[in-house]
């Protein structure tokens, strides 16, 4: 029983974590995107920096405590329990090889000396790439919650991570129309 304990403990404060990870994340986006400071632009993008292993650690324990709670359980032939583990593949494949690139060209810009910093870091931060990959994470994480309450079929727990993608991307789409505008407004 205490092991059970400790394990489920230790899954909730990993989701925690995770969510954290993901409010910083957007903290940091939204920071460099108002921030003219070059000093201060560094500051938040050695933060960003910072996330992924932190997050990585995040899922890395969500994913072992939640296979080892599955499993004592019984549950880890259920719907929701496969939903929610492709679900976290997914969000680890939007926070990692997605946004990468946009995520390197930010930092370079943050660490050059030059006069345009500013500009160029509140550039690359309103990616609207990185916009839509941290919006999609959200709705995602949330939608797992859901399955982790709710305990659904398979079915329909795709069909909440199915919702929740779909949310996600037109959500993000005002964001890439006004970021469209505005650049071709310059």
């Amino acid at each position: 029983m205490l092991i059970r304990s400790v394990a489920l403990f230790v899954h909730i404060v990993a989701m925690l974590g995770l969510f954290v990870g993901l409010a910083l994340e957007w903290l940091c986006l939204e920071s460099l995107q108002t921030s003219s400071a070059p000093e201060e632009q560094k500051i938040w993008t050695r933060v960003l920096g910072s996330l992924p292993r932190y997050m990585a650690t995040a899922v890395g324990l969500i994913v072992i405590s939640g296979i080892f709670l599955a499993a004592r359980v019984g549950v880890l032939e259920l719907g929701w329990v496969r939903a929610s583990f492709g679900a976290m593949i997914l969000m680890g494949i939007l926070g990692g090889p997605v946004v990468r690139a946009p995520m390197r060209a930010l930092q370079r810009a943050s660490a050059e000396e030059s006069g345009d910093t500013p500009a160029t870091v509140r550039r690359h931060a309103s990616h609207p790439l990185m916009r839509a990959s941290l919006r999609t994470r959200i709705a995602v994480g949330l939608a797992i919650i859901y399955l982790m309450i709710g305990k659904p079929d398979l079915g329909e727990s795709l069909l909440f991570i199915v919702g929740a993608l779909a949310i996600s991307a037109v959500v993000s789409m005002p964001q890439r129309r006004s970021q469209s505008s505005a650049v071709g407004a310059r």
